[in-house]
């Protein structure tokens, strides 16, 4: 199934009297890669960078520091896995490289619950004891999703752990004590050159995960270390990988995507009667610390 691209009218309208960047426009990947095809069939495989993404309290931008722009041809847009998503199935340019609920309820809306984001490993509120052969089955299954943006993680108890799971009350059916279902929206992967550890609990910058704590000493190669092997473990859960992809070319691909790319989010403001934009830069998770603790800073 082709792509689609959503003009939002309203929002660009507005922009298109204060700004000489591109049209306000939202991206939908719904299909495996995010190769963008308009109602008049043309393709874009490229956003360039200052292009406006509306949003409910203005627009966001999201850029690449090449001084280009999103490129959507690499592996981070490609299926590496068997169930067809790709890394951009959970982080949209137009959602600041994550996922906004009004984005994926579009997506189920335009393909019945069937784009690759809808899937039963992590996708549904439960792995098992669902219904997905009817778009009923599937609204219910994947309502966390659709509602709140929400992916199901499980994570199994350590065997090490000092503590006892007693019981479990999910109320979608994930019951197990030895893996705990955690539901969270996909963190943004932008401004990642900031992070002080990857994941966020920090477990894949932890000897937990065989991955390596991120210090003002061996930054950045342990943040591109840790970002390489994140790149591996998303593709065997999320994608469903059996391991072979991404290959060491492809996560070096994909690490040097993510760190190059930047988020903005506007907001519109009326000021003496008119409208007027204000940028904002997504804060990094150093702000506020000593630059001597800050990687890269």
């Amino acid at each position: 199934m082709n792509n689609l691209l959503l003009v939002s009218t309203t929002i660009g309208s507005l922009f298109r009297r204060h700004s000489r960047r591109l049209v306000s426009f939202a991206l939908l990947a719904a299909g495996t890669t995010l190769l963008v095809t308009s109602m008049g069939g043309q393709q874009f495989s490229f956003v360039a960078n200052g292009a406006l993404f509306g949003n409910p309290g203005g627009a966001s931008q999201t850029y690449s520091v090449n001084g280009k722009g999103i490129d959507l041809t690499g592996p981070f847009f490609q299926s590496l896995g068997s169930n067809g998503r790709s890394c951009a199935s959970c982080h949209q340019p137009g959602d600041g490289m994550s996922i906004s609920a009004a984005n994926v309820q579009a997506r189920f809306a335009a393909t019945q619950g069937l784009d690759p984001i809808f899937r039963k490993v992590d996708g549904a509120n439960c792995n098992h004891n669902v219904e997905l052969s009817t778009v009923a089955g599937r609204t219910d299954a994947y309502s966390l999703l659709r509602t709140r943006g929400l992916i199901r993680i499980a994570l199994a108890v350590p065997t090490n752990a000092d503590y006892q799971v007693v019981s479990v009350n999910n109320q979608y059916g994930c019951n197990e004590a030895d893996i705990l279902s955690m539901y969270r929206r996909p963190l943004p992967s932008t401004n990642l050159r900031f992070l002080s550890a990857v994941m966020f609990d920090g477990r894949a910058s932890s000897a937990a995960t065989g991955t390596t704590k991120i210090l003002f000493a061996n930054y950045p190669n342990s943040l591109r270390s840790d970002l390489a092997h994140q790149t591996l473990d998303a593709t065997k859960g999320h994608a469903e990988g059996d391991g072979s992809r991404p290959t060491p070319e492809e996560q070096q691909a994909i690490v040097d995507f993510e760190t190059l790319v930047a988020a903005v989010f506007q907001t519109v403001a009326e000021q003496n009667g008119s409208h007027v934009m204000k940028s904002q830069i997504d804060k990094p998770l150093y702000q506020g610390r000593s630059s001597r603790d800050h990687p890269g800073r």
